[in-house]
């Protein structure tokens, strides 16, 4: 019996072994999260609160805790509904994270009182101010990682020296991590299903199938891109990115962006496919286009989903990387913008999976 594949199979076979920026570099090997204290991570806010307000910014350092679940334990210490608490992002749970939380609480509770109240859990409390917002979903302005990679062998530290001096100059490209699309890619199974329904997400488990399926998408087109030598080269109808103000346009002039692109000044970017995602032209609109068509989708897939889409960088710049051998093997340190992976540079330098 002849087995079709279906468009779900399709899917995940594509971007199964993704390209490695590195090229033939030989790799580091070793192990990352071997403890949870080998992989640290700092959540940046993209501001500091103003000290007054009727929401309290909490900041926690913990371990081994998930973040939805560290917001459930702030909030039972005041009786707080999960609308009352905010986050920016969600954080790895086998990891020491940083992060900052919002409590919405009377201000006549006064610091002194809300510290005894969150001292029995067990997070180590770092900080505590009001402000007039609270932390919504994506109020985060970057990542900064610092990352064990241990059992590597004594000529593991100039063989990473030689991948992160190429990563610097080219940048990773930016695949979502194996962990965006579940165990055994069942996220995108899951999410196929309802385009085959023709059913639209409803709360926070769909939201999370469908956003698998555009960054299975993502992945796959950028993987088509490197494939055909375009990674560092801009195409007519672009939609770029600019580094200093996040502002995006079509590239029209494309001599002139690819300069801009040269000097760091702009990125391409790349799909998260919905109606609200901002439209390429020319020759990029046509690779995205095909992208869809190959797998009997459209945009009105996307409405009919409610996923509004989006564009997202094709590429990391490691300016700050830093590599600091250590006893116990080499410590990685970098700040990445978020929705980007740690994990996916560090593959870089593992050369597995």
């Amino acid at each position: 019996m002849c087995y079709v594949k279906t468009p779900a199979d399709r899917l995940k076979s594509a971007f199964r072994d993704l390209p490695f920026a590195g090229g033939g570099l030989p790799g580091v090997g070793g192990e990352i999260k071997a403890e949870p204290e080998h992989f640290q991570v700092e959540e940046m806010l993209p501001y500091e609160p103003c000290g007054d307000g009727e929401h309290l910014f909490v900041t926690v350092r913990r371990k081994q805790w998930n973040t939805a679940d560290v917001a459930a334990a702030l909030g039972k210490c005041f009786g707080l509904k999960n609308v009352q608490i905010g986050w920016g992002g969600r954080k790895d749970k086998q990891a020491v994270t940083t992060q900052t939380f919002s409590l919405l609480l009377p201000l006549d509770l006064d610091l002194e009182r809300i510290r005894v109240r969150l001292s029995q859990l067990p997070f180590e409390i770092l900080g505590l101010s009001r402000h007039r917002n609270k932390i919504k979903t994506g109020h985060v302005a970057a990542n900064r990682f610092r990352i064990l990679l241990s059992k590597v062998d004594a000529q593991a530290f100039p063989r990473a020296a030689a991948i992160a001096e190429k990563l610097r100059r080219i940048g990773v490209p930016n695949f979502y991590g194996v962990q965006r699309f579940g165990q055994g890619m069942a996220n995108i199974d899951r999410a196929m299903a309802m385009v085959d329904q023709g059913r639209p997400a409803r709360g926070k488990k769909d939201d999370l199938m469908v956003s698998a399926l555009q960054g299975a998408l993502f992945n796959i087109w950028l993987v088509q891109r490197l494939a055909r030598g375009e990674g560092r080269t801009v195409l007519p109808g672009d939609v770029a990115q600019k580094a200093d103000s996040g502002g995006l346009f079509v590239v029209e002039d494309v001599a002139e962006a690819q300069q801009r692109f040269n000097a760091g000044a702009i990125l391409y970017t790349g799909p998260i496919f919905g109606p609200k995602m901002k439209a390429p032209a020319g020759r990029a609109a046509v690779h995205e286009q095909q992208l869809l068509a190959s797998y009997d989708l459209d945009l009105a897939t996307f409405k009919r989903l409610r996923a509004p889409g989006a564009r997202r960088k094709a590429l990391l710049r490691l300016d700050d990387l830093e590599i600091i051998p250590d006893a116990q093997g080499l410590w990685f340190a970098f700040t990445l913008p978020p929705g980007a992976y740690a994990t996916v540079v560090m593959r870089e330098f593992l050369r597995v999976e």
